[in-house]
């Protein structure tokens, strides 16, 4: 062959390289050639060691999420759904308030209810617990499979660190443990579409799951959008700008289709339009309310206030802002390679969005963002392998076994941190990095919830109202004496008006400084017959106006643990023959410091 002959080829292989770099398939088209993966690990067979790193990634993420039961919404939760199963309705209208009886109430929620219902008659709180660990650990395995399916076990492994910590700072038994599994689901389905099309005709399903059991099924529209959005980008782009062409296997029909289905089965609910629009008023609580909330409800704060506050020095908060710089600075090898994916793009940026307005989507934000960085880094390696060349004078067996030690390398330190974050759980050293005093293990925390105070007063002769503070120990006065028995006001900012908040601060602040002179708060409460509430206060977190209340004769303390006091007005408790209570088991409550009791 001539030298001409020999340029001409070089030039011809150098394009051909280029144009297979750049023929990168994009998220929602991973997919990997037998060969291709042989070339890159000739090794082993992939399986095995994939099945061992998510074998060790969500055993820990099933335990991490294993501690005691200390959310207070899973109790109006409970008696919600054995009402729903009693009395063959969803509720229309508020059931367990007496000031707010007459607000609708839209219970997206009830799916949910039923289902925690079920597995509380059958194994109680201990089961409770074990579903949500099992619902975590089934969503990141969902995740995994959805995101980065050319990415290394081992490294794949060390990318979903991060969101686990963070989901499991939110792993609680709410129904955003079924929105998280869902919203996995989602973006499975949407990963797979490339190669099986027809399985967009899942998402529907999953919408009218979602719709039926929590208010954030939008995000699964979001997500939806966002795609459609990404595949009209990639229509106008042709593959210019680094955007690759829209994969043709996805009709513009069948897209129609299944938008209308999913937005048809959005209207499934037990509130048509109402529901559907519902997330809309939740929406309006951490934006146009923002101000408000954020300093009185912890999950609306955002999370740079929190920073502010408290420094970075918060085991969670850290892994989510760590999460997020890697993420993005995951984007910026393809940028420069010039591999644009506006689909990763706008997903970041949207759920980076609701990450910032406020702490209770740090979940989903972990979620999208492991994702999103297993994707970003399984082309970043495809690419720097499809243009590495050997090495100069080195054979293929000798190639071959340069990557095997590499692989045992990268296999054996991913192991060994995956298996010392698991040691770390079960010594208990874990929880204590994470600073909110949880332990491994079952059943409820320790004098967390006022069980006893709350069947105290619902006892026969006691009021039929009941002022509770905080407002989670209201869930649990519901639990045991709803809807018969009523409370002000409770932790169900759906269905409470910021109007009756602003009143309920009012009252707590009254009962603090002890206002014995004007009495006008607790007369407020009265009921028809001009009946006082019960006055039920948390020892941990209503000190204040326990020692208010103490110091005020118009009111006795008639009950008291180190869970919750139980105060009645003093007709009441002579006509009950209820001596004065002695106080002193609401002064040290378990797990409060010397500080925290002052």
């Amino acid at each position: 062959m001539s030298r001409k002959g020999k340029k001409s080829s070089s030039k011809t292989e150098k394009r051909v390289s280029r144009k297979t770099v750049e023929a990168v398939p994009p998220a929602t088209e991973l997919t990997v050639e037998v060969g291709q993966q042989t070339a890159l690990f000739p090794h082993a067979s992939r399986l095995p060691v994939e099945l061992f790193f998510l074998g060790l990634l969500l055993t820990w993420t099933f335990l991490v999420a294993c501690f005691p039961l200390r959310n207070m919404d899973i109790w109006w939760h409970l008696r919600t759904g054995q009402l729903i199963l009693e009395r063959g309705t969803v509720p229309y209208f508020d059931w367990f308030t007496f000031i707010d009886y007459d607000r609708p109430w839209i219970d997206l929620h009830w799916g949910f209810q039923i289902l925690v219902t079920w597995l509380y008659r059958w194994g109680g709180v201990d089961l409770l617990i074990l579903a949500k660990s099992l619902c975590l650990a089934l969503t990141i395995g969902v995740a995994w499979y959805a995101s980065g399916r050319s990415l290394p076990a081992c490294w794949k492994a060390l990318c979903w660190i991060l969101p686990v910590i963070c989901l499991s700072g939110r792993s609680v038994v709410r129904p955003e443990m079924l929105s998280l599994l869902y919203l996995a689901v989602w973006m499975y389905v949407i990963s797979q579409l490339s190669t099986h099309p027809r399985l967009i005709y899942l998402i529907p399903l999953i919408a009218l799951l979602w719709v039926n059991s929590h208010a954030l099924f939008v995000l699964g529209l979001v997500v939806s959008g966002i795609f459609v959005l990404d595949y009209l980008i990639r229509h106008w782009a042709q593959g210019r700008f680094g955007i690759d062409a829209p994969d043709n296997s996805l009709s513009v029909v069948t897209l129609v289709r299944a938008g209308v289905l999913t937005v048809i089965a959005c209207f499934l609910n037990p509130y048509f339009e109402q529901g559907f629009l519902f997330p809309l008023t939740l929406y309006e609580k951490f934006s146009v309310d923002q101000a408000f909330y954020s300093v009185r409800v912890g999950e609306f704060q955002r999370p740079l206030d929190f920073i502010r506050q408290h420094g970075l020095w918060n085991l969670f908060l850290f892994s989510q802002v760590l999460l997020a710089i890697l993420t993005f600075c995951s984007f910026i090898p393809l940028l420069i390679s010039k591999r644009v994916n506006p689909l990763r793009i706008l997903l970041f940026i949207a759920f980076t969005h609701l990450a910032i307005k406020a702490s209770r989507n740090t979940a989903i934000f972990a979620l999208i963002s492991g994702i999103i960085l297993s994707d970003n880094l399984s082309d970043w390696l495809r690419m720097a392998a499809i243009r590495k060349e050997p090495s100069q004078g080195e054979t293929a067996a000798r190639s071959s076994l340069r990557l095997l030690d590499e692989s045992l390398l990268k296999n054996g330190s991913s192991a060994i941190l995956l298996l010392f974050l698991m040691m770390s759980l079960l010594a208990g050293y874990w929880h204590q990095w994470g600073g909110e005093g949880k332990v491994l293990g079952l059943g409820e925390q320790e004098a967390w919830y006022a069980h006893a105070a709350s069947e105290f007063a619902g006892q026969p002769g006691m009021p039929d109202r009941a002022f509770v503070s905080n407002n989670g120990q209201a869930a649990v006065y519901i639990f045991h004496n709803g809807p018969e028995k009523k409370v002000f006001f409770d932790g169900r900012l759906e269905v409470n008006s910021k109007e009756t908040f602003q009143l309920y601060e009012q009252f707590q602040q009254q009962m603090a400084y002890n206002m014995s002179n004007t009495p006008g708060w607790a007369y407020l409460l009265e009921d028809e017959n001009g009946q006082l509430p019960a006055i039920i206060l948390d020892s941990r977190f209503s000190r204040n106006e326990i020692n208010g209340l103490l110091n005020n004769p118009q009111w006795r303390l008639v009950f008291a643990d180190q869970t919750a006091a139980v105060f009645l007005d003093q007709k009441t408790a002579d006509r009950l023959e209820l001596p004065i209570a002695d106080p002193t088991p609401l002064m040290h409550p378990p797990g409060m410091t010397v500080r925290e009791n002052q």
